[in-house]
């Protein structure tokens, strides 16, 4: 009886303590200054890809633009987080008309024209599954010889996410753009340049009822995105369910970057506002056999996936590997 009524007494104290720490108050913040948008309000995109719905192995369709070339190589190219696949079309059709590879840049489940709750997914490694379907996708759909696996911010983090896992499909080479790592990583910045608030007590909350199996709350928002009014539209998401973040993140990144293996490619601008770009050499030292790290000059967070000189890098990179 008093073994049964402390168990009780335990599982009740560490279920206050969980649902306290969730539905703990939070402050949002309006009109942060954070990043430069220059790059986007200023230059006109080119032609977007051919539109194309792709099937996951859920039934769902995904949505795409494909940026076709002679290349039998193929690229699919992730954006960053809170957004959806429009701004990377210079990039995308830059490598597409230069015949490097065709590309592919999908709108990631819960973002962008997708359908079904936007900033959420079903359950921690959905995101992984959706990638694999679309590498099968690929190779069936394009007969492709090799895939190039490439992400944007938080995109570039679940990029490697991806790659860290040995159990996952094996792609052919990798090109991380300004890649968040985690906000345990010391590349980070805080609150990535101000441009996530992040709900760190209710993330605790959740993650002392996930270590307990109990998965009920996790579409509960946990990042909020401090975006500015005239850079915002319908197709952007405003935060993240605790599920969405936990999958489109690095999981450890330490760890994925030791079981690094195949060719890759990190860009970073060395003016970037999210991110301490000298410690990226350093964080990704024990990869070194294969990754190669270029910091770029006068080079900031967004603009990186419209400068020539990452196309030029990508291109010389691509041709030695």
């Amino acid at each position: 009886m008093k073994i049964g009524k402390t168990i009780i007494i335990s599982a009740s104290i560490y279920a206050i303590i969980c649902l306290v720490l969730i539905y703990w108050p939070i402050k949002l913040e309006k009109n942060v200054k954070n990043y430069d948008y220059s790059s986007i309000k200023t230059q006109t995109n080119p032609a977007l890809g051919v539109e194309q719905w792709i099937k996951m192995r859920d039934d769902k369709e995904i949505f795409s633009r494909v940026y076709k070339s002679q290349s039998k190589d193929l690229m699919i190219l992730i954006h960053g987080s809170g957004s959806d696949s429009r701004y990377l079309a210079n990039m995308a059709s830059t490598i597409a008309n230069e015949n490097i590879a065709t590309v592919i840049t999908p709108d990631m489940r819960g973002h962008g024209r997708n359908k079904g709750k936007r900033g959420d997914i079903d359950f921690i490694g959905q995101l992984e599954n959706d990638i694999e379907d679309f590498i099968q996708f690929s190779k069936k759909n394009y007969n492709a010889n090799n895939i190039i696996l490439a992400g944007h911010s938080s995109g570039g983090g679940f990029v490697l996410r991806y790659i860290g896992n040995l159990k996952n499909s094996k792609v052919d080479k990798v090109i991380l753009l300004a890649p968040y790592l985690g906000y345990k990583a010391p590349t980070v910045k805080p609150n990535s340049g101000g441009w996530v608030k992040i709900a760190l007590k209710r993330i605790i909350g959740l993650s002392m009822l996930n270590n307990v199996h109990v998965k009920n709350l996790n579409y509960l928002p946990v990042l909020f995105f401090n975006r500015p009014e005239n850079i915002n539209d319908s197709l952007q998401v405003p935060s993240y369910s605790y599920r969405m973040t936990m999958n489109f993140d690095s999981k450890d990144y330490q760890q994925e970057i030791k079981n690094t293996n195949l060719p890759c490619l990190v860009l970073v601008g060395k003016e970037d506002e999210s991110f301490y770009s000298e410690q990226f050499p350093i964080v990704f030292e024990h990869a070194k056999k294969f990754v190669q790290v270029k910091i770029m000059e006068n080079v900031k967070h967004l603009d990186i996936v419209r400068n020539n000189k990452s196309f030029l890098l990508i291109k010389e990179w691509n041709k030695n590997n």
